[in-house]
C-alpha cells in the first residue's frame, strides 16, 4: 500500500536522522568543539533531473551540522538564545510532522486547544486577569511587538481600519499618533512603527536613567508635551530585560503615567520576560508585568525552546485583537461558531500559522514548572557571580577588568582595560573590546559579543556583552572565557604594542 510506503520512508529517515542528530549534539559538547566553524567548499547546486536520494541527502546533512554554528556549547555566548532543549527537538519536529495550519480551529484543533491552555497559563504567570487573558503565538518578538502596537492603534483610533491614515487626515480635528518607547528598546517597536504608518518621527525615543532604565519622569514630561504640541500620544512600549544592558524599566511607575494619560502599556519581555514569569517571590518585585495591556515574552530564548517560539498576551483576550485587525474573509472564516478558539488567524495580520504552542507545551509537559523556575534562578545567580568574577579578577602586566554595570537579569556587561583605567583615553577601552572580540572569535573555540549605549552621562566605550541563557554554561566556562581573553590580550601585543590606542571602529 501507498500509505505503508510512506510510513516505512519516514520511519527509515528517521532512524538515520535519530543517529545522525544524536552524534552531532554529543560531537557539539565536546569541549574542543569548535563553536564557529570553517566552512569548506560547499556543493549548494539543486539537482536539474533525479535527486541525491537517501545516501546523498545524508551526506549533504552532515555538511550543514559540520558548517553551523555550533549553539549546543557552552562557550556560544553570542546572541540571546543558546541550543534547545532535546524534548524542544521532539516538540520541532512534531509540528513538522503534523503540518497543522492554526489560523482555523477545524484544520488544528490540537494545536488551537494548546495554544489557548499555555496563552493563558503564561498570562496566569503574568498576573494578568484570569478570566479574559490569552495569548497567541507569533514568529518571533518582532511580530509579537507589531501586532501589540496594530491592536492599540485601531483601538484608538478606529477610523484608521477603513480610511486609512489619508482619510483621517482629512478631518478637522486629525491629531498625529505618537508612541513612546526607551532609547535602549529594541529597533523593533520602531519597525513595527513604520509598519504600522506611524512613521519614524512619531516615535519619542525616552531618555534612560544610569542603570538603562526607563526614566518614568521624563515619560511623563514627554507625553505632556507631545499632547501640548497638538500630539496624539496612545502607545508606550517598556522593556523587560533590554537587548544590552537587560535593564528592566520601572513598570509601576511607567503604568502610572499611562494611566493618567489613556496610553496603552505594552512590555517586550521577548529576552527577559520569563523572569517575569518564573522568579520567585522575592525577586518578583524587579520584574512585575502585571499592569500592562500586553506582553510579549519569547520562549526560544531563555527557556529553551527551539526559534521561533514566541507568544503576545493580551490582558483582555483576544476580542481587541479581532476587532483591531479582523475582516472575516468568508471564504476561510465562517463564523457562527460559539467556540471562542475558532478563526484566531483573523485576530492577526497573517494567516498561516504554525502551531508554534505544542513546543512549549510538551516541553513543559515534559520538565514541569519547577524546572523552569531552577533554571532561570541558575541562570540569574550565575550572572551574579559573573559580575563578582569580574570584579574581583585581579589585573594583567597588559590591563584590568572593569563591570559596566550590576546585572539586572541574566546579560553581564565588561570591559578588559588595557593598562591604568585612570591614565587609558576611553577610546581606547572600546578599541579593545572590538579587537579582542574579533580576534576571539576568529580562532573559532568561543563566540561572543560586544555593544555600546549611551547613557545620561554620555556614550559607553564598547564593552563585552555576555548573555547567560544556556543551562550548559557553568562558573568554570566564564574563567575560562576571562583567561582566553588575557591570552588574546596578549598575543596582540606581542604583534603590536601600541594596537588598543588605535581606532578600530
Amino acid at each position: 500500500m501507498e500509505s505503508c510506503k510512506v510510513a516505512d520512508e519516514l520511519e527509515e529517515l528517521l532512524r538515520e536522522a535519530s543517529q545522525v542528530f544524536s552524534d552531532y549534539v554529543r560531537s557539539s559538547r565536546d569541549p574542543q568543539a569548535p563553536v564557529i566553524p570553517r566552512i569548506e567548499k560547499l556543493d549548494l547546486n539543486i539537482p536539474e533531473k533525479d535527486g541525491l536520494g537517501a545516501a546523498g541527502v545524508w551526506d549533504d546533512i552532515q555538511t550543514i551540522c559540520g558548517a553551523a554554528t555550533n549553539t549546543w556549547s557552552e562557550r556560544f555566548l553570542y546572541k540571546l538564545y543558546a541550543s534547545p532543549t532535546p524534548i524542544g527537538v521532539v516538540g520541532e519536529a512534531l509540528v513538522g510532522l503534523l503540518n497543522n495550519n492554526a489560523h482555523v480551529f477545524q484544520a488544528s484543533p490540537i494545536g488551537a486547544l494548546i495554544e489557548d491552555k499555555v496563552g493563558r497559563q503564561l498570562a496566569e504567570l503574568a498576573k494578568f486577569p484570569v478570566d479574559t487573558a490569552a495569548g497567541l503565538t507569533f514568529p518571533g518578538g518582532s511580530y509579537s511587538n507589531m501586532h501589540a502596537l496594530m491592536v492599540a492603534r485601531n483601538r484608538r483610533f478606529p477610523e484608521l481600519k477603513r480610511g486609512g491614515f489619508a482619510g483621517a487626515m482629512a478631518g478637522s480635528e486629525w491629531r498625529r499618533p505618537m508612541i513612546f518607547t526607551s532609547a535602549h528598546a529594541h529597533y523593533s517597536i520602531e519597525k513595527a512603527a513604520v509598519a504600522a504608518g506611524i512613521g519614524l518621527d512619531n516615535v519619542v525615543s525616552v531618555p534612560t536613567d544610569a542603570a538603562g532604565r526607563m526614566d518614568s519622569r521624563a515619560l511623563r514630561a514627554l507625553v505632556e508635551q507631545a499632547v501640548a504640541d497638538g500630539g496624539a500620544p496612545f502607545f508606550v512600549n517598556a522593556t523587560a530585560g533590554t537587548t544590552v544592558l537587560g535593564a528592566f524599566d520601572p513598570i509601576d511607575e511607567i503604568a502610572v503615567v499611562c494611566a493618567d494619560h489613556g496610553l496603552w502599556l505594552h512590555v517586550d519581555g521577548s529576552w527577559g520576560g520569563p523572569l517575569a514569569l518564573f522568579s520567585s517571590d522575592e525577586e518578583l518585585g524587579r520584574y512585575r508585568v502585571d499592569r500592562a495591556d500586553s506582553f510579549t515574552v519569547n520562549p526560544h530564548k531563555l527557556m529553551g525552546v527551539p526559534l521561533q517560539c514566541s507568544f503576545l498576551l493580551m490582558r483582555d483576550g483576544l476580542t481587541p485583537m479581532r476587532e483591531a485587525l479582523g475582516l472575516g474573509a468568508s471564504y476561510l472564516f465562517h463564523g457562527g461558531s460559539p467556540n471562542v478558539l475558532d478563526d484566531v488567524g483573523d485576530a492577526t495580520m497573517g494567516c498561516g500559522r504554525r502551531p508554534d504552542a505544542i513546543k512549549l507545551w510538551l516541553a513543559w509537559r515534559y520538565h514541569g514548572t519547577l524546572y523552569y523556575r531552577r533554571r532561570l534562578a541558575a541562570a540569574r545567580r550565575l550572572a551574579l557571580d559573573f559580575a563578582d568574577m569580574i570584579s574581583e579578577r585581579p589585573p594583567t602586566a597588559l590591563g584590568c577588568w572593569r563591570l559596566t554595570a550590576a546585572p539586572q537579569s541574566t546579560c553581564v556587561c565588561f570591559w578588559f582595560v588595557p593598562g591604568q583605567p585612570n591614565l587609558v583615553p576611553l577610546p581606547a577601552w572600546g578599541n579593545a573590546t572590538r579587537l579582542l572580540c574579533a580576534r576571539l572569535n576568529s580562532l573559532g573555540h568561543v563566540l561572543v559579543d560586544y555593544a555600546t549605549v549611551d547613557l545620561p552621562a554620555g556614550p559607553l566605550p564598547t564593552f563585552f556583552r555576555l548573555p547567560l541563557n544556556s543551562p550548559h554554561v557553568t562558573k568554570e566556562t566564564l574563567a575560562s572565557i576571562l583567561a582566553a581573553i588575557e591570552q588574546t590580550a596578549q598575543a596582540l601585543v606581542d604583534e603590536d604594542p601600541r594596537c588598543f590606542l588605535r581606532d578600530s571602529s
